[in-house]
């Protein structure tokens, strides 16, 4: 029995001890891009009407989320691009990605009209395109206004660098939480592979901020276009 009263206290006590509280979700941190030490030269350059056309509809502008002043990186040798457009778009548009010292793009494929004001993907691995390091390819998205007369279309341009993936930046994205991952890349000055991460996880917040980060207010929400559709354009490889 002395043996009992012993122990009981203390087994009452654990019993109404109430359970320890769970941990809060990790809050996602606003990213903070990071520019390279020694950014590449390029940047983005907006596409708008240039005044050539007078359309019965305002016509649409477009910007790519990239960086305004110097090349955008990648560790990606297929990333995702993103653009956005301020309304819908009611003509054909074109993805071109172009190499210096090469004449011709190494890929000229028509993409989805937007629908809608928004941003919207473009996977080069649905186009089964390629970068290789140490090349400063220039993107382009452009409206068709006129077929035939390209002096008229509206083109947006940026350029993009991919670079070697760091293992160490690699070890510690794969133990970060996803919404860690963006800030990772950003810090990291990997615009690309930051803008993907919010963007993947529909981090809108995220995204908002990256772009703030190079000049650009946000936009409306995120949108997905269809797959290509698979004909003559749309397969390259990108070389040197």
């Amino acid at each position: 029995m002395a043996v009992c009263l012993l122990f009981a206290p203390s087994l009452a006590v654990g019993q109404d001890q109430p359970p320890a509280p769970a941990p809060a979700p990790e809050a996602a941190a606003p990213p903070a891009y990071k520019p390279p030490l020694r950014g590449a030269p390029g940047g983005r350059v907006g596409g708008a009407s240039r005044g050539t056309i007078k359309p019965a509809t305002p016509l649409p502008i477009v910007d790519q989320l990239a960086p305004a002043d110097h090349t955008g990186l990648t560790t990606s040798a297929t990333p995702t691009l993103y653009f956005r457009v301020s309304r819908r778009v009611n003509y054909p548009m074109r993805l071109t990605i172009s190499a210096p010292r090469q004449p011709a793009p190494i890929i000229e494929a028509d993409i989805p009209s937007p629908p809608a004001a928004g941003i919207y993907a473009v996977r080069l691995a649905d186009y089964r395109v390629r970068l290789e390091p140490g090349i400063v390819y220039t993107w382009s998205v452009s409206v068709i206004l006129k077929p035939g007369a390209p002096s008229r279309d509206i083109v947006a341009s940026a350029s993009v660098l991919r670079v070697p993936a760091d293992p160490r930046l690699d070890n510690a994205v794969r133990a970060a939480s996803p919404v860690r991952r963006a800030a990772l890349f950003a810090e990291a000055g990997l615009w690309y592979d930051a803008v993907a991460a919010a963007a993947g996880l529909g981090q809108q917040t995220a995204l908002d901020a990256l772009m703030n980060e190079i000049g650009l207010t946000p936009s409306q929400g995120l949108s997905e276009l269809p797959p290509p559709r698979w004909g003559r354009a749309g397969v390259g490889v990108a070389t040197q």
